[in-house]
């Protein structure tokens, strides 16, 4: 979802508001799940990993602890600016004994490839 002034209320009913002149910018991210019950036991957690557009990388991860529930990952202003914003990102539900319950993928989710840079090849 981007967030850019069209995301902040007063431009929908065009009310006065500050941060119109200076509105937020960036990416935000749901993360919704429905879990059975009996996966609460296994203390699940969402680990959600993310390739920004400069092309480094960031893992967060959020504890379950209802069965059912959202997080809401906000990439604005600075941060989103320093990345160039979401390239693509993958959602992994996993258990306490590191089984992946569920897997979802961003149509464009690859694991990054990263070479290191020797000084003697320059």
């Amino acid at each position: 979802m981007p967030i850019d002034v069209s995301y902040l209320a007063s431009s929908h009913v065009n009310t006065p508001d500050p941060r119109r002149l200076d509105p937020p910018r960036g990416q935000k991210i749901v993360l919704q799940w429905a879990v059975p019950p009996e996966l609460l036991e296994k203390k699940p957690q969402i680990v959600f990993h993310m390739i920004y557009k400069n092309h480094t990388e960031k893992t967060v991860v959020y504890p379950i602890e209802s069965r059912l529930g959202y997080e809401v990952y906000s990439l604005l202003d600075k941060d989103y600016d320093e990345t160039g914003g979401l390239l693509t990102y993958k959602a992994d539900i996993i258990t306490s004994d590191h089984q992946i319950y569920r897997e979802w993928k961003h149509q464009l989710w690859v694991n990054l490839i990263t070479l290191e840079e020797n000084s003697e090849n320059k």
